[in-house]
């Protein structure tokens, strides 16, 4: 998601350290999954300096998904959106389950 981010502000890895204060290093990790114990103040300071709300990396980190970004979307209509996306996400798994134990 970070990449993706880069690429549409025309940013480099180096540009967002800069930017957002936190070493190449460390972005390195976290764009490549390797950062685990990612501290929520690293996360806040990437998630703005790439202009999105301060608590969107640290969704992605939770999650494992991006969460919409819809101008004027309340926080419950946000929510709904993900719990709808994950229950998708489980009835796609039921249904794999289903499908593998009848055929």
């Amino acid at each position: 998601m970070i990449n993706e981010r880069l690429t549409s502000l025309g940013w480099t890895q180096k540009k967002l350290a800069d930017v957002s204060r936190v070493s190449t290093a460390t972005l390195r990790q976290i764009q490549q999954g390797q950062d685990k114990n990612r501290q929520p103040a690293v996360l806040t300071a990437i998630s703005r300096a790439l202009e999105l709300p301060d608590d969107y990396l640290q969704k992605v980190a939770d999650t494992g998904r991006e969460p919409a970004l819809v101008s004027g979307e309340s926080g419950a209509v946000a929510e709904l959106r993900d719990e709808l996306a994950e229950l998708r996400e489980r009835v796609a798994a039921i249904e794999s389950r289903l499908e593998a134990s009848s055929g």
